[in-house]
């Protein structure tokens, strides 16, 4: 008899859609937490082959989970600043827009930093990343001075950084 076994990434998202589960639901009889699980297993089970390999996560260490919280306080004081921006161009009544796009290459190696800045880019409004291929991004700005400020934006740099000190640790 063959039996399965389950890496510690999915249990990790088994548990995770558990919890989940029962947040969104806030019961604790045996038929919802019987449902949760079925559900939170067969999710995990039938997407496991796209989860992340250990090897392809960020490490979280000490030195890096700050870099992190750091990255992602930014980023939310980056998208605050980007909705204002945005409305600003919204209730002008001239509309001074500009849209356009533009390509530009980065530093960035790991394929999951990659994703995490094309998914910060989209997330600011005002930009939204239209493709990515290696290290080459193509992205579309409602003015030329947001396109021109994407392909400069600092927050490339503290991904790399990060990458760095993972880098320095292994």
């Amino acid at each position: 008899m063959n039996v399965k076994k389950y890496s510690y990434t999915f249990w990790g998202t088994f548990l995770t859609l558990l919890l989940f589960w029962i947040l969104i639901t806030g019961r604790f009889h045996w038929q919802h937490l019987l449902v949760g699980i079925l559900c939170s297993f067969g999710v995990a089970h039938f997407n496991q082959d796209i989860l992340l390999d250990p090897a392809e996560r960020p490490l979280f260490l000490k030195t890096t989970i700050k870099k992190w919280i750091s990255y992602f306080y930014i980023l939310v004081v980056e998208i605050f600043k980007a909705n204002w921006g945005v409305a600003a161009i919204v209730l002008n009544p001239k509309l001074d827009i500009s849209p356009g796009f533009v390509k530009f290459r980065t530093n960035v190696k790991k394929p999951v930093n990659r994703v995490i800045l094309a998914n910060s880019i989209t997330l600011t409004p005002g930009t939204l990343t239209v493709e990515v291929e290696d290290d080459v991004y193509i992205v579309h700005a409602i003015t030329r001075a947001n396109a021109e400020d994407v392909s400069a934006w600092y927050m490339m740099d503290r991904l790399i950084e990060i990458e760095e000190m993972e880098k320095d640790v292994s």
